[in-house]
């Protein structure tokens, strides 16, 4: 019998940890989903996100709640899915949301995001690039004014076939917005591109900012968009991918 008590303890002790391993992957991702500044389908899109496996989300309405992005807000939540496209914040809020992305918590602009603050170029490090409202230089080179396109037939390429994010993900169409001439900072990671005329090559990618994972995706006009299986893929990958931490 004394000698079964170390094995029986080792047991113990192993079958505790995977139980703890097990409710590890049991907890849901917390999810944060900012939204304003544009008009949307409000009931279709957080229809989406009651489907949505493994994922709890709150709403945030943009700029009416911005104080929420301020250091600590990683305490409740993993990952900021961005769907506004606000003006601006304040100079305090700005600060603030700066040191909220240095704490680590993950970030994933979609779509229209691409067009919000215009007079903060910080934010546009941030995500990695900007929908362009008027023609702009950036860092010594002149942009022209951006475009878009409703309701078009978008062919995507997975150019990186092997990061998480595109993980379930081949060539695919979707019927989307474009959006033609727009930045994308030259520190980004392409993952999808397409050769559609009327829109940019670069349409997803990966960067860091700070602490945190950052992954901007184009997709998510509307309805048919966020019926995509392939963009309901990318999004979840890139909540799950960015609310890991920095890479390493």
């Amino acid at each position: 019998m004394k000698m079964l008590r170390p094995l029986l303890a080792t047991l113990l002790a192993a079958c505790t940890l995977a139980g703890a391993a097990h409710a590890a992957e049991a907890q849901p991702l917390r999810v944060l989903v900012t939204y304003g500044g544009h008009a949307f389908n409000t009931n279709a899109f957080f229809a989406m996100w009651d489907q949505f496996p493994g994922v709890t989300y709150a709403k945030c309405n943009l700029p009416k709640q911005a104080d929420m992005l301020k250091p600590g807000l990683e305490k409740q939540f993993d990952v900021i899915v961005f769907y506004d496209m606000v003006k601006g914040f304040t100079p305090a809020q700005q600060q603030a949301f700066v040191e909220l992305v240095n704490t680590g918590i993950g970030l994933v602009p979609t779509h229209h995001t691409l067009g919000a603050h215009d007079g903060w170029r910080e934010y546009w490090n941030i995500i990695g690039g900007h929908y362009l409202h008027k023609p702009e230089t950036i860092a010594g080179k002149d942009y022209g004014k951006s475009s878009y396109d409703h309701g078009q037939e978008i062919a995507v390429k997975v150019v990186d076939t092997e990061h998480p994010v595109t993980r379930g993900v081949k060539d695919f169409i979707i019927h989307d917005e474009t959006y033609g001439t727009f930045y994308v900072a030259p520190d980004v990671h392409l993952l999808l591109s397409t050769d559609h005329p009327k829109c940019g090559h670069d349409i997803a990618w990966t960067k860091t900012y700070g602490k945190s994972r950052v992954c901007y995706l184009m997709f998510g006009h509307d309805e048919q968009a966020w019926a995509s299986p392939n963009y309901q893929t990318l999004l979840l990958n890139a909540m799950h991918w960015a609310a890991e931490g920095p890479a390493k």
